[in-house]
């Protein structure tokens, strides 16, 4: 990773701190140096989440990235791109700790927002990838970056009372709320 790219990943965890200390959720950032890490996960190459947060929901790990959206595909729809290396060791965390791992992506850095989804969601998608890759014969793809289309990303809000939640659209509530205004006066 480049050192414009590592800042602007640290830039985007100060938002997101910013944001839960915003919202009252108490959170732990989990440290990221190779030293602090046990031989258990360095043998099994598994990658910590940047945060542990609680909320009334529950205790979630989260990764926070920070990710310019590329166009894709032949709508060239703005998806968020990561790694394979990070999915992969994400999931063994995971999956070697029994606990959900969510993923904070975001392109903006002059304001938090943040949307979500789960390291399970974006394995699934990747293996998926992989078998049809494998299955049309092409070689095995070592390191590469998968784009992860907007359907994945679940929720758009945290909080600590609804945990990971998705902001209503007003305009949907300002149209129901026209139409039962309509329907009282033809009573």
């Amino acid at each position: 990773m480049n050192k414009e790219n590592m800042e602007k990943g640290i830039k985007a965890e100060k938002l997101f701190e910013q944001y839960l200390n915003s919202e009252n959720i108490p959170f732990y950032r989990i440290d990221q140096n190779k030293e602090s890490q046990s031989e258990e996960f360095k043998s099994k190459n598994i990658r910590r989440p940047d945060y542990l947060i609680h909320t009334k929901r529950g205790v979630f790990y989260i990764d926070v990235k920070y990710r310019e959206k590329k166009p894709f595909g032949l709508n060239c729809e703005e998806r968020f791109p990561i790694d394979q290396y990070n999915i992969k060791t994400l999931f063994q965390f995971q999956e070697q700790l029994h606990h959900d791992v969510w993923l904070a992506f975001t392109d903006v850095l002059n304001k938090p927002h943040f949307l979500y989804t789960t390291i399970s969601q974006i394995y699934e998608y990747y293996k998926n990838i992989e078998k049809l890759y494998i299955e049309k014969n092409y070689q095995k793809f070592s390191r590469v970056f998968m784009y992860i289309p907007n359907a994945l990303f679940s929720f758009n809000r945290l909080s600590f009372d609804k945990g990971f939640y998705n902001e209503p659209d007003l305009r949907y509530f300002e149209e129901e709320i026209e139409y039962l205004r309509k329907i009282a006066n033809y009573r």
